[in-house]
């Protein structure tokens, strides 16, 4: 016999996995940081196929293949239509190279809307604060500001950051 509190019982459970479904937003340090770029932590496969459907065109990810299942989730990436590119960068040893590499990449408009990730979100809050001050031209306390609100927790990637911002002011 199906009784008033079955039949709510079935209702919830039916709508459960709609309102269980992931989005963007849900990835860790998932952060808006222009009309055109977020940035975050490490998306599961479910949460890629979000970023197409919220509109992003690339994903770009600054962690080491070693760390992750690099050729799944660009797999992943290239099954739902999103271009994928990846600079491999030691948490430890990040080289300047790879910040060149990575503001090279953002040079290009065929990229965007894009997703910047790492596992955390602390290499991307150090190479967009290197972005924010050298392409830009963002005042250094403003775009550290903005570096720890996306993820900026390290010593060595803050040290990083700034060696890179200093030697390219020096350069100008």
């Amino acid at each position: 016999m199906k009784t008033k509190a079955t039949g709510f019982l079935l209702a919830l459970l039916a709508a459960a996995p709609l309102a269980a479904s992931p989005s963007a937003a849900e990835i860790e340090k998932f952060n808006s940081v222009s009309d055109r770029v977020a940035t975050g932590g490490q998306p599961t496969i479910a949460q890629i196929g979000d970023l197409k459907k919220e509109g992003f065109h690339t994903i770009l990810c600054l962690r080491d293949p070693s760390e992750y299942d690099a050729a799944a989730e660009e797999a992943a990436a290239k099954a739902k239509g999103l271009g994928y590119l990846i600079i491999p960068v030691n948490k430890e040893n990040p080289r300047p190279e790879q910040a060149d590499a990575f503001l090279a990449a953002l040079s290009s408009s065929k990229i965007y809307p894009l997703f910047i990730h790492c596992a955390t979100g602390n290499r991307v809050a150090a190479f967009w604060m290197i972005r924010r001050v050298v392409v830009d031209k963002w005042d250094l306390e403003d775009a550290e500001r903005e570096a720890k609100l996306v993820g900026l927790k390290s010593e060595t990637m803050k040290t990083f950051a700034l060696n890179y911002i200093r030697s390219h002011a020096a350069a100008r």
